[in-house]
């Protein structure tokens, strides 16, 4: 039950972070909409969390997952500042291309995760992911190095460092 109740509560919260507004309309329509998703899916939502990581794991990854999302904002942000940046210079000074990036990661959940933080990312975008070297093929608008160890620290250090413990 109190599983249930969670997972009402947590539907319902995210429901009115993504509605962007609390009228009664909106919180209505959430708690219809979180009570029949808790009732048809909520048994299913933690019978794999339990079998893999248990319920103190899956806290323990909520919340580092909650405390990564203001670190991603930040970089994306910066990012997004540099690509501005760039748009208005009158001759253009960043030389875009094709960079390899290995990464440390081995779970395929984190693996994608990265990709998808890479490409979420202004300036980057994750082309393909090779599996037997375990490495990404990025396009970065402003390849300033072709050193591998380099690249991966400006474009997926900062990221890998938090999924490689969150994914831990």
């Amino acid at each position: 039950m109190i599983k249930k109740i969670f997972t009402f509560v947590s539907f319902l919260i995210v429901w009115l972070i993504f509605a962007g507004r609390s009228s009664l309309d909106v919180i209505v329509v959430g708690i219809a909409a979180s009570l029949l998703t808790t009732v048809l899916f909520g048994d299913m939502l933690y019978q794999r969390i339990e079998q893999r990581i248990g319920l103190l794991g899956a806290l323990r990854k909520g919340l580092l997952t909650f405390l990564f999302i203001p670190v991603f904002f930040y970089e994306a942000v910066i990012s997004a500042l540099k690509v501005s940046k760039h748009v208005f210079e009158k001759s253009p000074s960043f030389s875009p291309g094709i960079v390899k990036v290995k990464t440390k990661l081995n779970n395929v959940s984190a693996i994608t995760v990265l990709a998808n933080l890479i490409t979420l990312t202004p300036g980057t975008l994750t082309i393909d992911f090779d599996r037997a070297e375990r490495a990404y093929y990025i396009h970065w608008i402003d390849v300033n190095t072709r050193e591998e160890a380099e690249a991966r620290k400006a474009i997926i250090a900062r990221f890998e460092r938090w999924l490689g413990v969150i994914y831990k």
